[in-house]
This record gives C-alpha cells, sequence and structure tokens, in this order.
C-alpha cells in the first residue's frame, strides 16, 4: 500500500515523495482516511509508529488555507490545537508539520515553558492558525490574552496518558472549556486506563477506537536485548559496553535526575563524552545537548523519560535502558527511539535482581521474549529463592531447634528444681533418718 491510496492531496503526495515517505504505517493506513472524514477517534499511539504523520497529514488537508493576512484581534485566534506532555514533544510535533505543510500555507507556533511569552506571542500574531502546546503554557497564554480558542475547529491530545499521568487532567478540562462544541476531536494515547476512557467519553463524540496489533507495540526493526547485571557493577558494564564495543550516538535512560547526572559523571571519568538532559535543566540547555547528540558531537545522552519526550533521530542506533522504566508502557517508548522510519536499531536493557518480575511483565506486554547476552567479566549472581515447601521446612526446623535450646537452658539454669534432684535429695534422707517401723 502507497500513500497515493490514502485520498491524500497531490502537492502533499508530492512532499512525502520528497521526503522518501513511500509505505504508510498501520496507525497511518487506519487513521488517515477517518480523520479526513473528520471521525472522532482514539487511538494507540506508540512511539516509532508514524503517529505523528497520521494526525498531522489530515489535519493540513481539513483546515481551509488562509490567504489573507490577520488583524486586530484576528490574529490571535487558532483554528486546531494540539496538546502535548512535553516541551520536546511539542517542538518535535511543531518541526514535523512545517516540514509537511511546506506546500501549504498553514503556520505552527510552538507554546511551552522555560521561554519568555514574547517570542511566542509574535509567532501567534504573524499568522499563525496552528498551536502545538504544553497545557500550562496554552493556559498562560490565554490568561495573558494572546491566545484566543473560540474558533477552534480540531483539537489533538497526543499521549494523553502520560499528561494524566503528569497531572494535567485539571488544565485538559479548563482547555477543553473553552473550545466550540462542534469540533473535530481526536485522542492518542499508550495505553487505555479507566481515567483516559472517563476523559474520552466526555471529550469525544461518537469516537471510532484504533488498536494496533499487539505484535507490533516494540516495533520488528529493533533487536532487543538483556544483559543481567548486579546492581553494583551496572555503571562499569555501561562504560564497558560503550568503549569496547566503539558504540557512538547512545541514548540512555534512567528514572531519576540525580542518576543521570551521576552516569554523565562515571561516562566522563572513563573518557567517553556524555551529557543529561532532565527537569533541572533549562530549556536551552535541554536543546543544546540535544543538537550536540544530533551532531555527533556528544557520545551519550542519559535521559529521563520525560525529558526524552520528543528526540527524533531517524539513524539512532542505540539504546540502553540503565534501569527498566517506573511504567512498564514507557519501556515501548523508549526503545521506540530508535529502529526509526524503518532502519534497524537495537534496545540493550541492563537488569539486576530486583528487576527479574518486571523484565518478565514486559515481556507479556509486548508479547516477545527478549534475549539475553553476557558481558565478559560481567557476572551474574543472583540469590537464591526458597520455596514454599523449603520456607516451611525450614520454618520447622527453627521451631524444633527453639525448643531443645530452650530445655537445655532450663535444665542449666534450674538445676536444685529439678525433679530428678529432687528424688534423689529425697532418697539421701531417706538414707540418714531412721524408720520407725518395726522390722519382725
Amino acid at each position: 500500500m502507497s500513500f497515493k491510496t490514502l485520498n491524500l492531496s497531490p502537492k502533499l503526495l508530492t512532499t512525502l515523495e520528497k521526503l522518501d515517505y513511500t509505505t504508510p504505517t498501520e496507525i497511518q493506513v487506519k487513521s488517515i482516511p477517518l480523520l479526513l472524514q473528520r471521525k472522532d477517534i482514539l487511538a494507540t499511539s506508540q512511539t516509532g509508529t508514524g503517529k505523528t504523520a497520521a494526525f498531522t497529514l489530515p489535519l493540513l488537508e481539513n483546515l481551509t488555507e488562509e490567504h489573507t493576512k490577520k488583524t486586530g484581534d484576528e490574529r490571535y485566534k487558532i483554528k486546531a490545537l494540539i496538546l502535548a506532555p512535553t516541551r520536546e514533544l511539542v517542538i518535535q510535533i511543531h518541526n514535523k508539520i512545517e516540514e509537511y505543510g511546506k506546500a501549504f500555507t498553514h503556520k505552527s507556533v510552538a507554546l511551552y515553558g522555560g521561554v519568555k511569552l514574547g517570542s511566542q506571542v509574535s509567532a501567534i500574531r504573524s499568522g499563525a492558525n496552528i498551536a502545538v502546546g504544553t497545557t500550562a503554557r496554552v493556559l498562560e497564554h490565554v490568561k495573558n490574552g494572546s491566545l484566543n480558542l473560540e474558533e477552534v475547529e480540531v483539537i489533538i491530545l497526543d499521549e494523553a496518558d502520560k499528561m494524566l499521568e503528569m497531572g494535567f487532567i485539571d488544565d485538559i478540562r479548563k482547555i477543553i472549556a473553552l473550545l466550540p462544541a462542534q469540533r473535530h476531536s481526536l485522542m492518542f494515547s499508550a495505553t487505555f486506563p479507566k481515567p483516559i476512557l472517563s476523559l474520552a467519553k466526555s471529550f469525544l463524540k461518537h469516537p471510532i477506537t484504533i488498536e494496533i496489533d499487539k505484535e507490533n507495540l516494540s516495533t520488528k526493526q529493533v533487536r532487543q536485548l538483556v544483559n543481567y547485571v548486579n546492581e553494583e557493577e551496572k555503571m562499569p558494564l555501561l562504560s564497558a559496553l560503550i568503549s569496547n564495543n566503539d558504540w557512538h550516538q547512545v541514548l540512555v535512560f534512567t528514572n531519576t535526575k540525580i542518576q543521570a547526572d551521576k552516569i554523565v559523571e562515571h561516562l566522563k571519568s572513563n573518557t567517553i563524552k556524555a551529557q543529561a538532559i532532565h527537569g533541572d535543566k533549562t530549556q536551552g540547555m535541554r536543546m543544546s545537548a540535544l543538537k550536540d547528540f544530533k551532531a555527533k558531537e556528544v557520545r551519550v545522552l542519559v535521559a529521563t523519560d520525560v525529558a526524552a519526550r520528543g528526540i527524533d533521530i531517524i539513524n539512532l542506533p542505540h539504546v540502553i535502558n540503565f534501569e527498566l522504566p517506573l511504567q512498564n508502557e514507557d519501556y515501548i517508548h523508549r526503545i521506540g527511539r530508535t529502529g526509526r522510519a524503518g532502519q534497524e536499531g537495537e534496545a540493550l536493557s541492563l537488569v539486576c535482581e530486583k528487576e527479574v518480575a518486571q523484565l518478565k511483565e514486559i515481556e507479556e506486554l509486548i508479547n516477545k521474549k527478549l534475549e539475553a547476552v553476557t558481558t565478559d567479566n560481567f557476572e551474574f549472581t543472583p540469590h537464591i529463592t526458597l520455596t514454599n515447601r523449603k520456607t516451611k521446612k525450614l520454618k520447622k526446623r527453627e521451631g524444633v531447634n527453639l525448643k531443645r535450646a530452650k530445655e537445655l537452658a532450663e535444665k542449666m539454669l534450674g538445676n536444685e528444681k529439678s525433679p530428678q534432684k529432687g528424688r534423689q535429695t529425697k532418697k539421701k534422707n531417706n538414707k540418714e533418718k531412721p524408720s520407725n517401723k518395726r522390722h519382725f
């Protein structure tokens, strides 16, 4: 199947050809025809499946192109709003709209925190009809009077489950309340927990649910590996893998900002150029680190899950999970950073003893067993876990030993009161005292 079968306009098809887009992905095939008909949808949105193009391409087609310059208050009115959980993802979506929409008059603006409102206000005034933003910054612009949502025709929630997980539900509801009742609504989410379904019920009108086959949740182009290792040896193993294999452009995932900084320090001490991106870094620092990483000036980029949303590097060869994610679904988002656009990639997870059970849960989620590999000079020595039967037997033995010890202690501390000694004393006394009985 080609994009020509999806009823896209000739000028958009020409742009896709220039970008070497030939075969649409599953999510694109299933969603684009429905979105062109302005159907509300609730769809799974795994990283690396082409979901951004799935909603961006029909958006460009459906919006009316504006050929006259807006004036006055009209300058602050937009026709489409896309909400995303992080600054990086906002920027990525904005860049894709600019890339796909070169043949259109549509203009996009990226709205996110960490920078002053001024430059974003200027972009809105210059004729933007599409806004991509984080919930907090969108509301800030609304309050400032620099963004008007009264004429929004299309609203898209990307990675909705992550936005709810990050506590943005109240902001989302505030924004929805500002939108026209008649609109085209889309929601993309990696999972469909109850809060998502509840939001979808109030947000979407007669939505069509689109789900990607479970086998495709983790891209087939990614070779998924696991290296079991003792927890205290993870740092040395990480630097050894990168150095010994001469790996470049390695994206390392960890769960905390503190751990990310520690990993960077360790790698630098082993003469491996590395930088970290996380919530404590300014927007400028994060963008600079990402730019250096893409330019291969930095060998390793260490990131937390939230900060990594929006990293889009087509030829990224290696992803390493320094530790498994706090949410199992984030494993799919992590490995989706490699193996993009049909390219092959490798995702390696460093798993210690306490993570073994979680790894099994992840394997069930993706319907795939990870290939186990080993590294010279690094052994995995898990503690022996007793079975229930052995545990009961050991407790019974401990109970018997405790009873015997108690009896022995009583004998040692209470000899004078023991029944046996009492009988011996009585016999001795019987010998000393003559009997009153007469013997005949």
